[in-house]
């Protein structure tokens, strides 16, 4: 009996100085939460600018106009006859302007035909002392001193008369009928009626000068679809003769040149005063 008390003794002692295995002996049992596991830190990624904002100050400019489109040229001295020269400008495709020396007159009958435009050169406007026609669509004359002044042919489209001096005392200084017209830069004077616009389709003057006119300045019975910087001085009757009205007319505002600068007192004829 005392052997088996001796022997219950000796398990007891081993049992109380029995090692655990090293991963039982590293597990939590109290219960606690288990700390984080280290997380690394996120890779460096390059920081790009914040766009800017887009206010209107900001914003960016629009672009460029396009450049103007240049029309083909031929010089009318390279031909026997001016008639010639709008004659071979007339078989090209588009539109092809007959440049005219400066300084130079040009007599006799001169019709204009479709997508041709007739162009003195820069310097002195060459004259023209019969009445100019044109003739056909896209016709122009442009940069001449025209003594009998312009006939639009009835019908045509997209004719124009542009920098030009245009005269005629015994009758309009342009006659446009049944046609689509545009006046700009011009000095139209001494006329019956500066423009007489009768049965034809839309009607545009900018930038342009009427004076010393008997009659009206512009006669038209359809309505006129554009006058803008029409400067009339001395006429007859009306400035504008149009029962149908004006669809838009637009006048720039004068800007008055800036005042000189004050003379420094030093440089008044007697001096500072005292």
């Amino acid at each position: 009996m005392a052997a088996q008390q001796t022997m219950g003794k000796e398990n007891v002692v081993a049992a109380a100085t029995k090692q655990e295995p090293p991963a039982l002996a590293a597990l939590d049992l109290t219960g606690a939460a288990p700390p984080p596991l280290p997380v690394p830190p996120p890779a460096a990624t390059p920081s790009k600018p914040p766009a800017p904002l887009l206010t209107p100050r900001s914003a960016p400019p629009p672009p460029p106009p396009p450049a103007p489109i240049a029309c083909p040229r031929i010089e009318a001295k390279d031909f026997e006859t001016l008639a010639a020269a709008l004659e071979a400008a007339h078989v090209k495709p588009g539109r092809v302007d007959v440049v005219v020396a400066e300084g130079s007159t040009l007599t006799g009958t001169i019709k204009v035909p479709a997508g041709v435009r007739l162009v003195g050169s820069a310097g002195t406007r060459p004259v023209i002392t019969n009445t100019l026609t044109l003739n056909g669509d896209g016709a122009g004359v442009m940069n001449c001193d025209l003594r009998e002044g312009v006939k639009v042919q009835m019908g045509t489209k997209d004719t124009e008369v542009r920098g030009c001096l245009v005269t005629n005392p015994c009758d309009a200084g342009i006659l446009s009928r049944g046609a689509a017209l545009t006046i700009s830069d011009c000095e139209l004077y001494e006329c019956e009626d500066a423009v007489r616009h009768t049965y034809g389709d839309r009607l545009s003057l900018v930038r342009c000068q009427i004076r010393n006119i008997d009659g009206d300045g512009i006669c038209s019975i359809p309505k006129i679809s554009l006058l803008e910087d029409v400067i009339f001085e001395n006429i007859g009757r009306h400035e504008v003769m149009c029962k149908a009205g004006v669809l838009r007319k637009v006048t720039s505002p004068v800007v008055e040149p800036p005042p000189p600068p004050p003379v420094p007192i030093s440089q008044l004829p007697y001096g500072p005063a005292g």
